[in-house]
């Protein structure tokens, strides 16, 4: 069985979209969904579709809350504005049953604009040459090996990264079809190019070794 880990807080304008078009995927797996103190109904539509576990706030305090109480021996970790295409969940059984560790997802954004197009490329790209698999591309692995690496290091900001960066020492990992698909909010909030400079500039932060505290604050700011 596989577990589908989503972390939310005040998601409800999206929550109810996403979890209804994973549906037909789940069929016969587990969706835990973690919690971390939402005030705005979304616990409500989450207990319509799977399991809720609540925990502290904080992405990597809730994906290891949600890990922790899997039942699956494979783990995936989705965003709660991503859905998977069909056969995704047997995509990743087949992956990993050829020695790979884990991975994420080639990225669609459900967007018209042509400079999605371009964001999907570079993500991708990230992903099948260096090897980094941020949450929107839907990070898988065994729960085995996700006990071996101690889960999320609890930082603020950037444990996706770090997370990647740890599984690649377990051995390969890859981008595979079908694709996750990604709801465009984020970039019609605050605009595509804003939006997608904002996170270039702390991803290069980050890799320039700025203090994680500052840089969550910094994050928070910008946003």
């Amino acid at each position: 069985m596989i577990t589908v880990i989503m972390p939310i807080l005040d998601e409800a304008k999206i929550l109810d979209e996403t979890l209804a078009k994973l549906q037909n995927e789940l069929k016969n797996h587990e969706l835990i969904i973690v919690d971390g103190g939402s005030t705005d109904g979304s616990i409500e539509i989450a207990e319509k579709y799977g399991r809720v576990v609540k925990s502290d706030r904080g992405r990597a305090k809730q994906l290891n809350a949600g890990a922790k109480a899997a039942s699956g021996s494979v783990l995936i970790f989705l965003h709660a504005d991503v859905w998977l295409e069909a056969g995704a969940l047997c995509a990743v059984k087949r992956i990993l049953s050829s020695g790979y560790v884990g991975g994420g997802f080639l990225q669609k954004i459900d967007g018209h604009n042509p400079l999605y197009r371009i964001i999907e490329f570079t993500a991708n790209l990230r992903g099948k040459y260096q090897k980094i698999f941020y949450g929107d591309s839907g990070i898988f692995l065994s729960k085995k090996n996700f006990e071996r690496l101690g889960g999320f290091p609890d930082v603020p900001i950037m444990e996706e990264i770090a997370f990647s960066k740890n599984m690649r020492k377990l051995g390969k990992t890859k981008m595979i079809k079908p694709r996750i698909h990604i709801s465009p909010r984020r970039w019609q909030a605050k605009g595509i190019i804003r939006t997608t400079v904002t996170n270039w500039f702390i991803t290069f932060l980050y890799n320039c070794g700025y203090p994680l505290e500052r840089l969550a604050k910094l994050y928070q700011d910008i946003r």
